[in-house]
């Protein structure tokens, strides 16, 4: 494991973001919001930054290449995501690799990996996550999958 991975399981952390070892970001909240989050503050992206998640799946890769990360370590990390930041030639490394993220029931796929895999372009992507979530907090049970 990374120091970077490491401060975000010491710290009990969701992700952790650092440009040349000094924090830029970060946050407990679960789920999707903070990659959210992430585009929204930082709209030039992130050239040369290194994140930690503890869990990435397709969705996550892709947001976190449009955001011209550099380096991922996650704690989970989806065979999707490994050939998602492969192929854009981020830096990658997982703990454990699984085939693909569960929803949080553990019965479908993710509703964000369903998103990622209609969304390539992450522009559509960004977009269809905050309707998914706005949609998953309203209580609406439309759109792929279920949390």
């Amino acid at each position: 494991m990374t120091d970077i991975l490491d401060r975000l399981t010491t710290e009990g952390l969701a992700i952790l973001v650092e440009i040349e070892g000094e924090r830029v970001y970060s946050s407990e909240k679960p789920g999707v919001a903070p990659l959210l989050e992430l585009v929204e503050r930082f709209p030039d992206g992130l050239d040369g930054a290194a994140v930690a998640d503890r869990v990435v799946g397709g969705c996550a890769a892709r947001v976190f290449v449009w955001l011209c990360i550099t380096q991922v370590y996650a704690a989970v990390g989806s065979v999707a995501a490994r050939a998602i930041l492969e192929t854009a030639g981020v830096d990658y490394a997982c703990t454990k690799e699984i085939a693909e993220i569960k929803n949080r029931s553990q019965t479908d796929v993710c509703p964000f990996e369903a998103l990622s895999r209609l969304h390539r372009d992450p522009r559509q992507l960004v977009e269809a996550m905050r309707q998914r979530l706005r949609e998953i907090r309203s209580g609406s049970p439309t759109g792929p999958g279920e949390t």
